[in-house]
């Protein structure tokens, strides 16, 4: 029978009182869950065997003693009851988060500035961070997590709205940018590429693009549609990146797309820990560009990324393929 938990017990001299509170605080931060007194749980995992295998030994630097096992179950206690421990314990976590953003969303529910809409994007990003903390230690979900992560998805479609920006809502005709030429500059990244897939996929499928190298400028005189530059009206505003724009001048209302944007906005701004997807969509994006030279061949690539990206968020959002 496979070994499926880690029980782990430790000692450390009483006078050595900070030692014996840093050392709890490093094991409640592997997501242990306590049996009894002085006896703590975690699942049989690589990653968490190696973390208390490190704190062995730092407990017998300390003086103390430290030893960890490895067991198929534990008499007295069902795996659903154990597992139940490891949930009482994240379970609150995530729903302080879930009482927080419920409050975020509250707020953004009432007229404010530009000044406004600013700090409800940082809390958010900053809930999200304790989010995916959380996550790290929520080994047998409950639900909590996509509950959470429902309600913080809520106030990002609720930031989104034009009047949490000082910029006038523009409804375009599609009909005036067909068959156009769209212009960025040269070695395109997440927004420009996320944008240029945007254009092909819901404004112009026939759609052109040109890639300025350094000392280039967008031929305006030919009609070229600049975007993501400092020139041009496809380009950021205030707290919206380029993606989120198109979005907003063309009204592509399509809560796929809110993911997508906001996946898009948090490699874009990258302002501490991505979020899992985020992270494993510039790992992903930074393989194509270090295999990819040519800039058009690198767009195309990236379109089947998020034609991909596109199609499984669909599912998730809708339930089916779209």
């Amino acid at each position: 029978m496979k070994n499926k938990w880690v029980l782990f017990s430790y000692s450390i001299p009483a006078a050595n009182a900070k030692a014996r509170m840093r050392t709890w605080r490093r094991i409640s931060a592997t997501g242990a869950a306590q049996l009894k007194t002085g006896l703590q749980i975690l699942p049989n995992r690589e990653g968490l065997l190696e973390n208390i295998t490190w704190l062995i030994g730092e407990v017998n630097s300390l003086g103390g003693e430290a030893i960890a096992l490895q067991c198929a179950q534990v008499e007295g206690m069902t795996d659903q009851q154990i597992e139940q421990l490891f949930q009482a314990q994240v379970d609150p976590e995530f729903e302080q988060i879930q009482d927080e953003a419920r409050a975020l969303l509250t707020m953004s529910d009432t007229p404010g500035d530009d000044g406004k809409a600013k700090e409800l994007s940082a809390a958010l990003r900053k809930l999200r961070k304790r989010c995916e903390a959380v996550r790290e230690r929520d080994f047998f979900p409950s639900g909590a997590a996509a509950k959470t992560l429902k309600a913080l998805d809520s106030i990002s479609e609720r930031l989104r709205r034009p009047e949490h920006t000082d910029l006038p809502v523009a409804r375009l005709d599609r009909s005036h940018y067909q068959g156009r030429t769209w212009v960025t500059r040269a070695r395109p990244y997440i927004d420009r590429l996320g944008s240029a897939w945007l254009i092909l996929r819901f404004i112009d499928p026939q759609a052109r693009f040109r890639f300025l190298g350094s000392g280039e400028t967008p031929n305006l005189e030919q009609s070229e549609l600049p975007f993501d530059m400092a020139m041009g009206e496809f380009t950021h505003q205030g707290e919206l990146i380029t993606f989120e724009v198109l979005v907003r001048d063309f009204a592509l209302h399509d809560p796929t797309l809110v993911k997508i944007s906001e996946l898009v906005k948090h490699i874009d701004v990258q302002e501490g820990a991505l979020p899992e997807d985020a992270a494993l969509m510039k790992t992903l994006l930074d393989g194509l560009i270090a295999l990819t030279g040519d800039d058009h061949l690198l767009l195309e690539r990236a379109r089947l990324l998020f034609d991909a990206l596109h199609a499984g968020y669909a599912k998730a959002v809708h339930g089916e393929s779209p």
